[in-house]
């Protein structure tokens, strides 16, 4: 079982936000509203530091933590049991697919083919992966390489040095 959601929600929420802050202005081309995959939803933070920015999203998220499950569909979002290698859901079904900080806990090369599977033609794909000062073009390289095939739209390093940073890349299924 993973860690509790009250847990990482009061320890991560502050981080998390600056780093939705970097990745904000990436979303100005993507179909916030059509339907969106989280694949590893967790307890819905990008989905709440969304909403009070505004934006409401059609939502359905999907981790493998039953707490962080119970969490996210308590603070109204559609959240299901399930793994990010073999997603419960039709071809070309979504517009847009966020898997965010998730991707290590996962067999990425795996989980991306699932994500690009669901996801429809013209529809974006937001990755992040956590980073440090040392490593963040490696990880941005890894990101690069794992999102082979779709459109690059943007990338970028989000959050700060002196607390955690994640590269961030938008990309589009052709």
């Amino acid at each position: 079982m993973g860690i509790s959601s009250l847990i990482y929600d009061s320890w991560k929420m502050e981080c998390q936000f600056r780093k939705y802050d970097g990745m904000l202005p990436m979303l100005e081309v993507v179909n916030l509203k059509g339907k969106v995959l989280d694949v590893g939803i967790g307890s819905a933070l990008f989905e709440e530091y969304l909403r009070g920015k505004g934006i409401i999203l059609d939502v359905v998220g999907i981790d493998e933590d039953p707490i962080m499950l119970k969490t996210a569909a308590k603070k109204g979002y559609n959240a299901v049991a399930g793994s990010a290698e073999r997603l419960p859901f039709e071809d070309n079904e979504f517009d847009f697919v966020v898997c965010l900080d998730t991707l290590h806990a996962t067999e990425a090369r795996r989980a991306i083919n699932e994500m690009k599977r669901v996801l429809k033609p013209r529809g974006h794909i937001l990755l992040s992966k956590f980073c440090n000062v040392f490593n963040k073009a490696q990880a941005m390289e890894e990101l690069e390489e794992l999102a082979y095939g779709m459109q690059l739209i943007s990338k970028k390093v989000v959050g700060r040095s002196d607390d955690e940073l994640s590269a961030a890349l938008l990309c589009r299924k052709e």
